[in-house]
């Protein structure tokens, strides 16, 4: 089984290639969506994100409205840096017990803070997607119906293309549309 790393910044179109590769017959395992998992009331890290930043980041059903918790995070970087302290240990275990569980040739691990992460899984290979900027401000802006400035702001406090490039061992550029999507994936499965 080979593992393969998929990271990338906000609009560049991770998740895209992450899910091209699962239609593809690799199995997925996704770091946001066992975020959300984790932060939900029962989840592991439930208790310990309301102890650390309070009840005012509940929503009316006792839920972490994870827009609140955004706002507080990213507008300090030590907030930040706790809230990834708390969930980082919780989405690590889990991506450790799906991969045991996999029976799959290739495992995609879809992890945005891939190299800002101190991430513990070994990777076969890792792989960038990026995309220049004004596509991934459109991109933002349609997905999140947000601001060409916010969208702005949240390019700015990730890695940049030329970051990107260095760390990782495989980039793809991803200006083009979901057909460029699937050919990539489809090489990147045929290597391996």
């Amino acid at each position: 089984m080979k593992i393969i790393g998929i990271t990338g910044g906000t609009g560049a179109g991770k998740s895209e290639l992450s899910a091209k590769l699962g239609q593809l017959g690799a199995t997925v395992v996704d770091s946001d969506l066992i975020s959300h998992r984790i932060s939900k009331k029962g989840g592991a890290a439930f208790d310990e994100i309301v102890t650390s930043f309070g009840t005012d980041i509940l929503d009316k059903t006792g839920e972490i409205d994870r827009k609140r918790l955004g706002k507080i995070v990213f507008e300090n970087p030590d907030k930040l840096e706790l809230l990834e302290k708390i969930t980082h240990k919780h989405i690590f275990e889990r991506m450790q017990q799906e991969i045991e569980a996999c029976d799959t040739d290739a495992v995609v691990l879809d992890v945005p803070l891939l190299f800002q992460c101190n991430f513990p899984i070994k990777c076969d290979l890792t792989v960038a997607v990026i995309a220049d900027e004004e596509t991934r401000i459109k991109r933002i802006m349609n997905r999140d119906g947000i601001t060409k400035d916010a969208a702005v702001a949240r390019i700015k406090n990730q890695l940049s293309n030329d970051e990107y490039k260095a760390l990782a061992d495989v980039c793809f550029e991803n200006n083009g549309g979901p057909e460029e999507i699937e050919k990539f994936a489809r090489r990147l499965l045929g290597k391996l």
